[in-house]
């Protein structure tokens, strides 16, 4: 049983703070995500934002623009509710395709100023609070 499956298993006693901390620990065993498709898509979705989140704080909105998982990124971010910062991503993406050695000044200030309006810069808990909101929704 793996920490999806335990926390599946716990139904209501977990809060969807609990269900979205339980994800993280997609970390932990990563050998996981080979069996993702066998979980509802709002699993699949969560986990995906957690590592949108995770590469955004490390590597920052360049690095997610170029991921080859840009688009799940933003399917995830648009099927949980958070299509503003969906369109961030889009039109860094936008850019990337422009320059894709980043090397343009206008592109480098491009990226700089649609950094500054990401979650993790503007409102993160709120960010979160979508994602938890949405986990409701999808638990019923």
């Amino acid at each position: 049983m793996n920490f999806i499956d335990r926390a599946l298993a716990q139904g209501d006693a977990l809060t969807d703070d609990d269900l979205l901390q339980a994800m993280a620990d997609i970390y932990q065993e990563p050998q996981v995500r080979q069996e993702l498709d066998r979980y509802p898509r709002y699993i699949r979705n969560v986990i995906c934002i957690i590592d949108y989140d995770t590469e955004l704080q490390m590597e920052g909105l360049g690095a997610c623009a170029d991921s080859a998982r840009w688009e799940q990124y933003i399917q995830a971010l648009e099927d949980c509710g958070a299509a503003s910062e969906a369109e961030i991503l889009r039109q860094a993406r936008a850019l990337a395709d422009n320059d894709p050695d980043c090397e343009d000044e206008t592109v480098s200030a491009g990226f700089e100023a649609l950094s500054r309006r990401t979650a993790l810069r503007q409102d993160y808990e709120g960010f979160w609070d979508l994602v938890r909101a949405y986990i409701g929704r999808e638990r019923g």
